[in-house]
């Protein structure tokens, strides 16, 4: 299917040099769908903080339990606490969308899972990426400095505090952006927009039980998938910019592979090569995960994952991996434990080991922190927090362009203090500077 054109990016003009011309988490899917999110008690997102006990108001929860950044010390940050159980089976409930476009939070409420079991609505073109001859193409950097906007987006739910979590990609003219919001318990958003700088005037829609999903089109079933915790579920549509549209929820995978060790399975994301599709996703407590299944068999459930990383002294969670547009190399970044930054790794096969990024794995020289981040508008955060590279090309090879990098993170203003679930977390957007 043939993309629409993509227009560039308004916020930043970027200026390169060196350029050549070449030839989902825990247990397996509960019985909830997304819509069940509201009616939960369950304040924690991405588990309980590091170090303290998961009855604790202000629980960490969706993947970013407070390190204390201000202090530089241990993580004490989490994720969303799951709900999910350990059935494998589909979940038949829909989810309620309700779009708000003021600060008044009013919307209509729709709800998902009204279409066939794999997502299919007969929708215009979208996805894919048939771009052809000779592409501008970047090497990654050996040192990362970046500039950073100021907030972007405030909360359009009048209960919401933050907006988090975030996974972003192209749709033909349109960003789209699906993340995590904390309004007492730990849902959903979805918001579109041309250019980064519409993105705070345009509409919030509100999805219900939506906890750190991860968006892209997968090209060989001309379908999108959206996969999101607890307990790691995906659903598919043909028209992501309406998140009404998404299928009923199916188990991403199954069992929990962690042993239930730190917040179990937390932050999924998925990645495919010409042969297979893997998923990786995090603990809270050093480790990073994976598994993997033939493309022709997804999307499904995924078996028999292993840990492949483990060192709670730097990993903690928000694990993003990419293809680098123009090389066989992939990219892995994981925010790191403690101050709240990212480090990088690469590897040459996604099923192979993963080496730490000369000049971008550690906190005073990190792929993205406050030691290599300048706000020209006036630094308003010291979070460097849960992210994603900026993907153009949104099919399932994940890729990244080292020519033109951007970055949408989540940052806070480091003055408030109040309990994790309440943090005031706002996009922002990195631009690289090479």
């Amino acid at each position: 299917m043939r993309p629409a054109k993509v227009l560039p990016l308004s916020l930043i003009t970027l200026s390169i040099a060196g350029c050549s011309v070449p030839g989902g988490g825990g247990t397996s899917s509960d019985a909830s769908s997304l819509g069940g999110g509201s009616d939960e008690s369950d304040d924690s997102e991405e588990g309980a903080p590091m170090e303290a006990s998961e009855s604790e108001a202000g629980t960490c929860s969706d993947s970013d339990c407070p390190n204390d950044d201000s202090t530089g010390g241990g993580s004490t940050d989490s994720t969303e606490s799951s709900d999910a159980d350990s059935s494998g089976e589909a979940s038949t409930a829909a989810l309620e969308v309700t779009t708000t476009s003021s600060s008044e939070g009013d919307g209509a409420t729709s709800t998902l899972g009204t279409e066939g079991e794999d997502g299919s609505s007969g929708s215009e073109e979208t996805g894919g990426d048939e771009s052809t001859g000779a592409e501008e193409t970047c090497p990654l950097p050996t040192t990362f400095r970046w500039t950073s906007s100021g907030p972007l987006a405030q909360p359009k739910n009048p209960n919401a505090r933050s907006l988090k979590d975030f996974s972003v990609t192209k749709d033909g003219d349109n960003y789209i952006v699906y993340g995590t919001t904390a309004d007492g318990n730990w849902n959903g958003f979805m918001s579109a927009f041309e250019s980064f700088d519409e993105w705070g005037d345009v509409e919030q829609r509100y999805i219900p039980g939506l906890v750190a999903p991860t968006i892209f089109y997968f090209e060989p079933k001309d379908v999108w998938v959206l996969a999101y915790q607890w307990g790691f579920k995906y659903s598919t549509t043909t028209t992501p910019q309406d998140p009404s549209s998404w299928s009923p929820t199916t188990s991403l995978m199954n069992g929990d592979p962690t042993g239930g060790r730190g917040t179990g399975p937390i932050d999924q994301t998925i990645i495919c090569d010409d042969m297979d599709c893997y998923l990786f996703f995090n603990d809270d407590a050093g480790g990073v995960y994976r598994a993997s299944m033939p493309i022709d068999q997804f999307p499904g459930t995924f078996t028999g994952a292993e840990r492949i990383m483990d060192d709670a002294s730097v990993i903690f969670e928000g694990v993003q991996v990419y293809s680098v547009k123009g090389s066989r190399e992939y990219l892995m970044i994981i925010e790191n434990n403690g101050v709240r930054a990212f480090r990088a790794w690469t590897a040459d096969d996604l099923g192979g080991n993963w080496t730490p990024l000369p000049g971008a794995n550690t906190t005073q020289s990190p792929f993205a922190g406050e030691a290599n981040v300048t706000w020209p508008d006036g630094q308003w955060t010291r979070d460097i927090s849960h992210g994603d590279l900026v993907r153009e090309n949104p099919n399932q090879k994940m890729e990244i362009d080292p020519c033109s990098l951007q970055m949408v993170y989540q940052g806070r203003d480091p003055n408030q203090s109040p309990p994790y679930i309440d943090l005031p977390y706002r996009p922002g957007l990195l631009t690289l500077q090479r």
